[in-house]
This record gives structure tokens, C-alpha cells and sequence, in this order.
């Protein structure tokens, strides 16, 4: 089956980037993303494997978010 149906982009790439890095951060209010090494039974960190973390970071709403 052939994808010529699905639109494609003008570019040829997706951007992917929905916000601008004045949302990313440690001051408040912010996103917090870490990716922190996923580990085996032992405790050690597997290597390359990562576990995403995104941490709200706005104490005023108790680090609470609304929809």
C-alpha cells in the first residue's frame, strides 16, 4: 500500500518543537526533564537506557497542573 495519500510536510522534516526553552528550567515556574539511567536488579545503570522524568515546578499551585 502506497503513502502518497498522507500529507506531507513542506520541508520534508517534522519540527516537533512545541515550546521554546523559557519553559525548561530549575526557576520557578518551570518544566523540569531529566532522563535518569534505568538500572538492572543489582542497582547498576544499564548502559544507554534511560527513564524520562518531567517535573512540574510551580510551588505557588503546589507543583499541581490543570486541564
Amino acid at each position: 500500500m502506497s503513502l502518497d495519500w498522507l500529507p506531507r510536510e513542506k520541508e520534508g522534516v517534522k519540527d516537533h518543537d512545541l515550546w521554546g526553552d523559557e519553559w525548561f528550567g530549575i526557576e520557578p515556574p518551570s518544566v523540569i526533564y531529566e532522563l535518569r539511567p534505568v538500572q538492572d536488579p543489582k542497582g547498576n545503570a544499564v548502559d544507554g537506557l534511560y527513564s524520562a522524568w518531567v517535573i512540574l515546578n510551580n510551588p505557588k499551585q503546589y507543583n499541581s497542573y490543570t486541564t
